[in-house]
């Protein structure tokens, strides 16, 4: 399967305006996603990093691929095994709408910064690059495009989402509307999470653990396992 076929869960995103990277010297400016895939976007994850490894040998080569339980903070939300892969670009990537139209950074910022929030589905395409630094070897990844797949639940990441959700308990529902639109539920961070037909978005639980022995190269490793991903 080819990586886009995967859906995937945004986490952390800014894809409508480029920001700048505190991790990296200088600061340069970034645009970026932090994606989720489910277990069985591995091999191609691994394919990806294959092919630009040294002769395609993995071996003592960092990836950016982990599961969510082994990662410096786990996402809340996300289940353990999913992996998680932080890509990113100093050129405004591909972001496409769910009807195939290209949304424009400097146009279309305000739809690409509503449609695009944590827990969205979504299906990404990313290249990967190997680098070598402190007498270390890595794989990363650049963001070469995004494409919005769909309703999701939004997730309770960023302070925005933690300041929402602690005024949550507060909510009126009779009060009168004051966005300007029809609230269905999606413009309310306080009302139902369902999408436009009422349904609430799919759940994650059933995808939460893989099969012990499974077929996913990022599963932590077992004693005597040479699998470079645990």
């Amino acid at each position: 399967m080819a990586l886009q076929d995967h859906l995937a869960i945004l986490t952390h995103s800014s894809l409508a305006e480029a920001t700048p990277n505190k991790k990296k010297i200088g600061n340069p400016l970034q645009f970026y996603a932090k994606v989720a895939f489910p277990p069985e976007a591995g091999n191609d994850l691994l394919e990806l990093v294959k092919s630009v490894a040294p002769g395609g040998n993995i071996t003592g080569i960092q990836m950016g691929v982990k599961p969510n339980a082994k990662t410096e903070s786990p996402i809340p939300g996300i289940p353990d095994d999913w992996l998680v892969v932080r890509a990113s670009t100093q050129f405004a990537p591909a972001v496409i709408a769910r009807n195939g139209d290209r949304l424009d950074q400097e146009t279309h910022k305000a739809a690409i910064k509503a449609a695009f929030y944590p827990g969205r589905r979504v299906r990404v395409i990313l290249s990967a690059f190997a680098w070598t630094y402190d007498k270390k070897n890595g794989v990363s990844f650049n963001l070469t495009g995004v494409m919005d797949a769909g309703d999701g639940e939004r997730m309770n990441i960023g302070t925005e989402a933690v300041v929402t959700n602690a005024f949550a308990q507060y909510a009126d529902a009779s009060a009168p509307d004051q966005t300007g639109k029809a609230s269905n539920g999606q413009d309310n961070p306080f009302g139902n999470t369902g999408n436009a037909a009422g349904n609430s978005a799919p759940s994650l639980t059933a995808a939460s653990s893989a099969p012990a022995g499974g077929d996913n190269p990022f599963q932590q490793a077992g004693a005597g396992s040479a699998n470079p991903f645990g």
